[in-house]
């Protein structure tokens, strides 16, 4: 599998784009609310998913370029950025489930689940900056690449 990862790293980032745009256009007409301190962003699942789909893309995109140029990549830099990548993603998707809705009700309830909620925000947080820490290795890497050149 490992082996697969570093050989064909864009065909993941193509399985995982059609993924996304198909649980985009299932959640056509539902929102994503993002919540970051006082600031909420409203963005509907499609628009999210084309976005995510894009960004994805890209990635996949320079991978099948740089292979396909026969460049040499950094096999645990390559591996690492896109486990981390796919995985953080779906990790920040797990994270958004757990979410818990308040009610009005039991004062010791709210404060537990909105203690809970900041907890996984905390959680969102880390993964986001793990994932944009890992974007950095892949340009680094594919720098690197592009000055070794071809193996």
């Amino acid at each position: 599998m490992i082996k697969y990862i570093y050989s064909k790293p864009y065909f993941l980032f193509l399985a995982f784009i059609t993924i996304l745009l198909i649980i985009g256009f299932i959640n056509i007409k539902e929102m994503l609310d993002i919540n970051i301190h006082d600031t909420y962003l409203v963005i509907s699942y499609l628009d999210f998913a084309l976005l995510s789909s894009f960004i994805y893309g890209a990635l996949g995109l320079i991978y099948f370029a740089l292979i396909r140029f026969n460049l040499s990549l950094i096999k645990w830099m390559t591996i690492a950025h896109v486990i981390i990548s796919i995985g953080g993603y779906c990790s920040i998707a797990s994270f958004f489930l757990l979410i818990r809705e308040t009610a009005p009700g039991d004062f010791e309830t709210l404060l537990d689940d909105m203690h809970f909620n900041e907890r996984i925000n905390w959680g969102i947080f880390i993964t986001s900056f793990i994932i944009i820490i890992t974007q950095i290795l892949f340009f680094i890497n594919a720098i690197y690449a592009l000055i070794k050149g071809r193996r």
